[in-house]
């Protein structure tokens, strides 16, 4: 395994009224026209910065995509990863409940809160919106509307699709057990900090959707799930089922007991950023799974030369800097490096009111 070299830094400036989003990155991704996207995972929108000049994006423009996909006002997204692909912005929802956190106001409050496990609807969203051509704030279609918009999560009030299909797994089934009598449909019992189901990674890769679990982690064995997806008709998208049987692959990936915080693509790799499972500060990883996106049937892959390959560590503050985020990026040559953004960032990394520094990476 490598050390890491950093190449450089970039500065991302937002508006002084999103002064709170560098705090709370989750997600990136590197657009044709050389634009940075960034989500925060804390609400339904999504940051389009433009090159301003050299190692600095700015200019940003906010695309109200909770707005767009029908959720509800004050239900959190959790939008966890995006990618690029034919025109279109994908991203997906964590898929997952939450624990209360006790706050400290007594014991019975806090032994109450961490009993509570809350479901919310708008995390259980993978979903494909045409990308915005021009226009602050306007959705990819010329009218702003969301009717071509493609989501493969159905309507809460129907639970998701996903969820549906992966509670029959048996690798995956024991951890999506559903919430109990009077809970919505879809809720799970075990939040995910819990090691319960949490989608972070997103990959695409022509009609191919690839989705890495931060949790459940099996014996130390990381999920990467790849599914078909194909528009309705109807504005959504459905799971395709396999002409043999099946409606997604699983891959096992030994990431040193690690989950996968998020992916990208690298020509036929997929680039890998692991983290812990659980709320801890611990090693953040990059791998590369070789030819990772030509996988043809359910998989595990050890580490190994020429397949699973660890390629450096992400440096890291204590309680600060959590990499979240990664996207391919060009610093001195085509797609010689990757992005890191950072949740929770470090004093160091913060740059004015509203100004946050990512990280760019060299890849071996």
């Amino acid at each position: 395994m490598e050390q890491p070299q950093l190449l450089g830094r970039l500065l991302l400036k937002f508006d002084h009224g999103d002064a709170a989003v560098p705090e709370d990155l989750s997600a990136a991704a590197r657009a044709p026209d050389g634009s940075v996207w960034v989500a925060s995972d804390e609400h339904g929108v999504l940051h389009r910065l433009s090159p301003e000049e050299p190692r600095v994006f700015s200019h940003q423009q906010r695309h109200d995509v909770a707005g767009l996909l029908g959720v509800k006002g004050g239900e959190e997204m959790d939008i966890e990863a995006l990618d690029m692909q034919d025109g279109h912005l994908w991203l997906v929802g964590s898929h997952s409940s939450v624990r209360r956190k006790p706050k400290g106001k007594g014991v019975a409050k806090d032994l109450a809160r961490l009993a509570t496990v809350e479901h919310q609807p708008a995390r259980f969203m993978l979903a494909r919106l045409p990308l915005p051509t021009k226009g602050k704030g306007k959705a990819a279609s010329k009218s702003g509307r969301a009717k071509k918009q493609d989501a493969v999560s159905l309507e809460p009030s129907e639970g998701s699709r996903l969820v549906e299909l992966l509670r029959e797994d048996e690798h995956l089934g024991p951890f999506l057990v559903p919430a109990g009598a009077g809970a919505p449909p879809g809720a799970l019992a075990i939040p995910s900090k819990d090691n319960g189901l949490d989608i972070e990674g997103l990959a695409v890769h022509g009609n191919r959707v690839f989705l890495g679990l931060r949790g459940p982690v099996l014996r130390g064995w990381a999920v990467l799930l790849e599914m078909e997806v194909d528009s309705n008709g109807y504005g959504a998208l459905e799971p395709h089922r396999k002409k043999k049987g099946g409606w997604y692959r699983k891959h096992f990936l030994d990431l040193d007991g690690l989950g996968i915080r998020e992916l990208s693509r690298h020509g036929n790799d997929l680039l890998i950023l692991a983290g812990p499972t659980l709320p801890l500060d611990g090693t953040i990883r990059l791998y590369r799974l070789r030819n990772g996106l030509n996988l043809t049937k359910d998989s595990i892959h050890p580490q190994e030369p020429g397949g699973l390959e660890p390629l450096f560590d992400v440096p890291r503050s204590e309680k600060a800097d959590h990499a979240e985020g990664v996207a391919l990026f060009s610093y001195f040559e085509p797609d010689d490096s990757v992005l890191i953004v950072y949740d929770s960032p470090a004093r160091q990394r913060r740059y004015g009111p509203c100004g946050v520094l990512a990280d760019v990476f060299r890849l071996f």
